[in-house]
C-alpha cells in the first residue's frame, strides 16, 4: 500500500453508498422505536494503518456486553462528537486516545470516507482515515474496550473471507455479509464503512 497514493484517493470521489451496500444487512433498524435521522447525532472513527513484521494492520476494539444496541460488538476505535472538539477528525483523535491509547499527534491523518448514518443508535458516523509510521504499544480503557482486535490488511481484502450469517434482533430477522477476520466477525456498521474504505485501498 502507498500511502501518498491513498490520500490523493481519499481527496477525489469516493466509492460512498454503493460500497456500504455491499456489506448492509437485510435490515439496518432492529430496534423499537424508529429514530429521527434529522435528530442524528455527530461522531466519528478512525481508521488507523500501521506496519507490523513488514505488513499493513487495522485495529479494531471488541466493545463489552452492556445493555445497549451495540454491546459486544467489533468496531473501529471512536465516538460521539463533543463541543470541545475543533471538527470530526478532532472526535476521532481523541476517542482513540481515550480507548486504545495511541498518541494523537503520532497521527498522521490522510482523509475521510462517506458518512454513514446508523439507525439503532441514531448517530451519523464520520469515518476517518490515518497512519503512524510505527507499530504501535496500544493501552485498552478496560471501561469501553474488552479487546483490541490487530487485523492485517491482506486478510481484510480476500473475498473467501466475505461471508453470510443471519441473526435474530428484537424479533428482526436479518441476515448479513460479513468479514471474518481470522475468526472474529465484523459486521453491520463497521464492515460498511470498512467496504468502502477497501474499495479505495483497491484502486492503488
Amino acid at each position: 500500500m502507498q500511502i501518498q497514493k491513498l490520500k490523493q484517493l481519499l481527496e477525489g470521489p469516493l466509492p460512498g453508498e454503493p460500497a456500504h451496500e455491499l456489506m448492509a444487512p437485510s435490515a439496518r433498524f432492529t430496534g423499537t422505536r424508529l429514530p429521527d435521522p434529522a435528530q442524528a447525532r455527530p461522531s466519528s472513527v478512525l481508521i488507523l494503518f500501521y506496519r507490523r513484521n513488514g505488513s499493513w494492520f487495522l485495529p479494531f476494539i471488541q466493545r463489552p456486553v452492556y445493555d445497549g444496541v451495540h454491546s459486544g460488538q467489533i468496531s473501529f476505535p471512536g465516538g460521539k462528537y463533543e463541543e470541545e472538539d475543533s471538527d470530526f477528525c478532532a472526535t476521532a483523535l481523541r476517542e482513540s486516545h481515550e480507548e486504545i491509547g495511541i498518541v494523537q499527534e503520532d497521527i498522521q491523518v490522510l482523509g475521510a470516507l462517506t458518512p454513514l448514518y446508523i439507525p439503532n443508535s441514531n448517530f451519523q458516523v464520520y469515518p476517518q482515515v490515518g497512519w503512524v509510521d510505527y507499530q504501535p504499544e496500544f493501552s485498552p480503557d478496560p471501561t469501553e474496550v474488552d479487546e483490541i482486535i490487530e487485523v492485517p490488511l491482506e486478510v481484510l481484502l480476500e473475498q473467501e473471507n466475505v461471508k453470510q450469517l443471519t441473526k435474530n434482533i428484537n424479533g428482526v430477522s436479518l441476515s448479513a455479509p460479513y468479514f471474518d477476520a481470522e475468526g472474529r466477525v465484523i459486521w453491520g456498521a463497521t464492515a460498511m464503512i470498512l467496504s468502502e474504505m477497501l474499495e479505495v485501498l483497491r484502486k492503488i
